[in-house]
Parts: C-alpha cells; sequence; structure tokens
C-alpha cells in the first residue's frame, strides 16, 4: 500500500506557488502549478488544501488572461470556499478573487464589493505582501470609477510594502505608474509623466519588459490627454515592439487601439486604418467586445463618418455601464466636431459627456457608502 503524502507540505507548496504568481513570473508558476496537480492526487485526504489549491489555480488563471476559466472555477467552488465552518483565510480569497474577476469582467463596482467583504477578513491575514497585493488590486478598482482620492491612498499602502521588499520589484514599478495614472486623473501631467519615466527606467533596469510597454503605453496615454500627439505616438510605437507585450492579446489591444487613435487624430488615415484593422481582428480572437466597439468608434468618425454607427458602438459602452470610456469618447467626438465648426453635433456630444461624469459622480457615491459601511 503506498503511503500517502502529508498535506502540510503540499500546502506549504501552494503557499510558495501563490507568491510566484504575485511576483508575475508566470513560466515558474505554470510549472509549479504541473507539479503540485500531480502529487495532489497521493496526497493524504484534506479538503482545506483541495479548495485552496484551486483558488491560487484562480489567481493564476487571471494572471494569464483565461478569465472565462477563473469564473468557471469561482462558480464550481463557491458553495464549499462559503459553507459553516469554513477558514477565514478560504473566504478571504474567495472574495478577493472574485473582486478581481469582476474587474476584469469591467464590472468595477461589484468587484468593489467584493473586496469590501474580503477586507472584514483581511486582519486575519498574517502576511505583509498579501495585505500590500489586496490594496493594490482595490486602488486599480477605485481609479476605474475615478475615485481618485480613494485609490491613491491605497496605492500608498500597498508601495510602502512592496518597497521593502527587493523581489517585488515588478509591483512596485505598476504602483509608481497607478498613482501617474490618478495624477493624469488630476491633469497634475508634470508629476505624472515623471512617475512614469522613473517607472519605465526602473523595468528596464530590471528587465520587466513587460512592466516596460505598460509604462509606455500609460505614458503615451498621458500626451495624448495633452494633446502632444507626435510623443504619444512614439510611447504606443514602443510598447507594440516589445514581444512580450504582443503576448498579452488584452494588453497589445489597448496599445494597438491607441495607436490608431492617435494617427487618426494626427490625420494620417492609412496609419490609423492599419492599426484599428491589426486590433480589431485580435478583439476577435478573445471575444474582446468592449474594444471592438471603442475601435468602432473611432473608425467611424475619423475614417468613415457615421453617426448613427457610432452611436451605436457607444451604446454598447453605456450598457456595461462604462461610463469614463464614454465621457473621454463623447469628448473626442464633440472636440472633433468643434474643429469642423459644427456647433451643432459638437454639443450634442459634449452633453453626452456631461451625463456620462455624472454617471461616473454616482458610482463615486456609492463607493464612498460601502467604505462608510465597512
Amino acid at each position: 500500500m503506498n503511503t500517502k503524502i502529508a498535506f502540510e507540505p503540499v500546502g506549504q507548496a501552494l503557499n510558495e506557488w501563490y507568491r510566484t504568481i504575485m511576483k508575475n513570473d508566470i513560466d515558474k508558476a505554470k510549472m509549479m502549478r504541473e507539479d503540485i496537480q500531480t502529487i495532489l492526487p497521493d496526497m493524504e485526504e484534506n479538503e482545506y488544501v483541495l479548495i485552496y489549491f484551486k483558488l491560487i489555480d484562480i489567481r493564476l488563471k487571471l494572471l494569464i488572461e483565461r478569465y472565462e476559466e477563473s469564473g468557471d472555477i469561482l462558480g464550481e467552488i463557491r458553495e464549499k470556499a462559503l459553507r459553516t465552518p469554513t477558514d477565514d483565510i478560504i473566504q478571504y480569497y474567495f472574495f478577493f478573487f472574485s473582486g478581481m474577476y469582476e474587474f476584469y469582467c469591467k464590472k468595477y463596482t461589484k468587484a468593489i464589493t467584493n473586496y469590501k467583504i474580503a477586507e472584514k477578513m483581511l486582519g486575519k491575514i498574517p502576511d505583509e505582501i498579501e495585505k500590500a497585493e489586496f490594496h493594490y488590486q482595490v486602488a486599480i478598482a477605485y481609479y476605474q470609477i475615478r475615485q481618485n482620492l480613494i485609490s491613491l491612498n491605497h496605492a500608498e499602502n500597498a508601495l510602502e510594502s512592496y518597497q521593502a521588499h527587493d523581489d517585488y520589484i515588478s509591483r512596485t514599478i505598476k504602483c509608481k505608474m497607478l498613482f501617474a495614472m490618478n495624477k493624469v486623473d488630476l491633469q497634475l501631467w508634470d508629476d505624472a509623466t515623471q512617475l512614469y519615466q522613473d517607472a519605465i527606467r526602473l523595468a528596464k533596469k530590471s528587465q520587466d519588459r513587460i512592466s516596460e510597454a505598460l509604462g509606455y503605453f500609460n505614458l503615451g496615454f498621458c500626451y495624448e490627454r495633452q494633446e502632444q500627439l507626435t510623443k504619444a505616438k512614439s510611447c504606443f510605437e514602443s510598447a507594440v515592439e516589445i514581444p512580450e507585450h504582443l503576448e498579452s492579446i488584452h494588453s497589445s489591444i489597448r496599445s494597438m487601439y491607441m495607436l490608431s487613435r492617435v494617427y487618426y487624430k494626427m490625420g494620417t488615415i492609412n496609419k490609423g486604418r492599419e492599426w484599428r484593422d491589426i486590433a480589431l481582428r485580435n478583439t476577435e480572437n478573445v471575444n474582446e467586445d468592449v474594444y471592438k466597439a471603442k475601435l468602432n468608434i473611432i473608425y467611424f468618425l475619423y475614417d468613415n463618418m457615421n453617426l448613427k454607427e457610432l452611436d451605436v458602438n457607444m451604446t454598447i459602452l453605456k450598457e456595461k455601464k462604462l461610463w469614463s470610456d464614454v465621457a473621454e469618447l463623447s469628448e473626442n467626438v464633440a472636440v472633433h466636431f468643434k474643429k469642423k465648426n459644427d456647433s451643432k453635433i459638437s454639443s450634442k456630444y459634449f452633453e453626452e459627456a456631461s451625463k456620462a461624469k455624472d454617471q461616473i459622480l454616482r458610482l463615486t457615491e456609492d463607493a464612498c457608502k460601502l467604505k462608510e459601511k465597512s
């Protein structure tokens, strides 16, 4: 009779696996998953460890953009993870990863709701890096609904912990960029530019090509918001020249979309169309409806003028409650027609942008209520 493997060392291996995931070491994390999955059938029976394995597997799938699979596992383990009696740590991870899943589905208020539930159990988590990871993810969610001061507060909590550990340099870089993203919203352009440039230098020094590409993308967005289109184009081109960035289809679509948008704004229609077509093909491969709609909006604005089709695609963003995107794109449309001295259409879309900003304010008020309840 074969001797069963004790569950304690398997639990320790799961902890190491999770730490590897948080360091964004994807190749090593995939290998560790295979090793752990091989020994699970020979482990002493322990439901806690089996659920923990599935939870960490969800986190890996979120990292490698296999979002549907992560959602399926969350549904599969929900009853076991939440039933009484169970471990607070298991429930913490369930709600934390549920929040991350909702975030990747672009359901930001649902993400925050799950994070607030997880936060009630955060005190049971002894690991400083795990708490930093929580604050980092929460900061991103609040940024998406333009609750910038709350986002900055969580980002600062995360950065303090990450900077104290040399092996979490990737997260340190991303925290700096998150600071910069909020600074862009607050129109603190010089602060944002300096933070992005620091992040890019740090990424290059640590040979973190994914973070380097993300830095170029965000710096390009910062320049585009200031209508410094030549600088923006250069940044987006730098991002799409990095092979590791292109391997992440979702991330590369964003850069291609922005590169297309900048070319269109510059009047270089053929190049704008070229990048739009490449990005559009990629959206079809991963069922990315949001960026498909955004690519169609810029196409029907700059390339093949059709306000009816433009509004159809704008409605897709409204139905998904992506009010920041609606506000930003409506302003782009309004400015475009203002330059053409078409005040009627320009006024319509400035009004659309204003309505979208009102919706952002409502989301902000809801977020504040959630914070007060916690």
